[in-house]
């Protein structure tokens, strides 16, 4: 679930700027022109909030509950700095005010810079929010941000006193926030691949039915991660080149990593097919805050469709004997040869004993629903906490219709595995 934390972070800084904007205008500036460039500069501080949520860094993730949550944080804001900024360009005056030399302001590089900034800002957040278009084809593509993030900051920092102030108290925090971002920017290009890299070599390569298990073994440290976490992995060979985020199915205290993805495109086609043993990977994380163990509660209902039972085989190949949740475990898919690990599930449950298996099928008619929940369950529904991973389409009813039952959205949490 998105932690309000970082997005209260995200408007406070806003509402900081537009406060030190408006209150400390110059008096030679009109109301159109304070206006505009109030636009300008939140659209400037969302970007730059944008870019520093690339970072991945933990602290944020403990902000917003997690990196899909940042990427969702991220997305938006992105759109609003689109939004924000054609605005601005459509807002601000045109014309000089009178008195004002024209030769000298016509040799100012801001206006080039700022209509670049904007038509590429455009194209790249069409591109961006375009699905049809291949990963490996959106993600170098998408590096055209920095250009723009630079641009942009040309643009501000050039403009003429009669449009914006530079050491006005506002222009002061927008070049803060400029530092702040190409720091972040340089780390997020130059400097975050290479710190968080954990070198593996490929051990086995499993053809599961409509799924690839990938097993792992360090070259040194192994990746220390919580269950249910997830990383990005990427393969050292061509035609490999980008690296794709998975859930980890292995448990923590095992000395080998393991991935179990699901058939889905190209990318995932050529790792059944062409993934041989011996190979090198580097895996980057982990990431995430998916996680039933941290949450306290006693009574847990985890509901997993399709691929999206990975975070929890985590948690069970992780959990010991005497564990005191009580947790049933919904495991839905379209047919039983579909279900991947279900023997494993069932002696697993059977080990454990507070975990009560629930294997839907449906191609039997069976699906994962509230109301058959609530004729099922001994307590109350809005008496449990619920941990959803699956199909988008499933979680977004399940969600639905667990509000309307009367369950708090605190005690719903579902994983947003969506990365662009």
């Amino acid at each position: 679930m998105l932690r309000q934390q970082g997005l209260v972070a995200i408007i406070g800084l806003v509402v900081l700027f537009v406060v030190l904007h408006l209150g400390f205008a110059p008096e030679h500036h009109a109301p159109r022109t304070s206006g505009a460039t109030m636009l300008g500069g939140i659209a400037f501080l969302l970007m730059t909030c944008s870019i520093v949520l690339s970072t991945r860094l933990p602290v944020l993730e403990d902000l917003f509950g997690g990196l899909d949550r940042m990427y969702q944080v991220h997305r938006v804001a992105g759109t609003f700095t689109a939004i924000f900024a054609l605005v601005h360009f459509f807002g601000v005056p045109k014309e000089l005010p009178e008195g004002v030399d024209p030769v000298a302001n016509a040799l100012v590089p801001s206006a080039p810079m700022g209509m670049l900034g904007l038509v590429f800002l455009v194209i790249g957040l069409f591109v961006a929010l375009n699905r049809k278009i291949r990963y490996s084809r959106w993600r170098p593509t998408h590096k055209v941000m920095a250009l723009v993030y630079v641009l942009i900051i040309g643009h501000f920092m050039t403009a003429p006193g009669i449009f914006f102030e530079r050491f006005s108290v506002s222009g002061i925090l927008l070049m803060l926030a400029a530092v702040v971002g190409i720091v972040s920017l340089v780390y997020s290009l130059f400097g975050m691949n290479r710190r968080t890299a954990i070198p593996f070599t490929i051990e086995a390569v499993n053809a599961l039915e409509r799924a690839t298990e990938v097993v792992l073994k360090p070259v040194g440290e192994m990746l220390n991660f919580r269950p249910g976490q997830f990383a990005f992995v990427e393969i050292q060979d061509k035609g490999w080149s980008e690296p794709h985020p998975f859930t980890i199915s292995s448990a923590p205290e095992e000395d080998r990593l393991r991935f179990t993805m699901k058939v889905l495109g190209d990318w995932t086609r050529k790792v059944r097919e062409d993934l041989q043993p011996g190979g090198e990977v580097l895996v980057r994380g982990p990431y995430g805050r998916f996680d039933a163990a941290a949450s306290g509660a006693k009574k847990q209902i985890w509901l997993a469709g399709g691929i999206g039972l990975t975070p929890f085989l985590s948690k069970l190949r992780a959990m010991e004997k005497g564990d005191d949740r009580e947790i049933h475990l919904v495991y839905a898919a379209r047919e039983e040869q579909d279900a991947i690990f279900l023997d494993e599930l069932k002696t697993r449950a059977a080990e454990l004993g507070n975990i009560t298996l629930i294997p839907l099928f449906s191609d039997e008619g069976n699906f994962a629903r509230v109301d058959k929940m609530q004729e099922n369950l001994r307590d109350p529904l809005d008496t449990y906490e619920y941990f959803m991973c699956g199909p988008k389409p499933m979680t977004d009813g399940l969600l639905k219709d667990l509000k309307k039952a009367g369950v708090s959205r605190r005690n719903i949490h579902t994983e947003a595995f969506e990365f662009r």
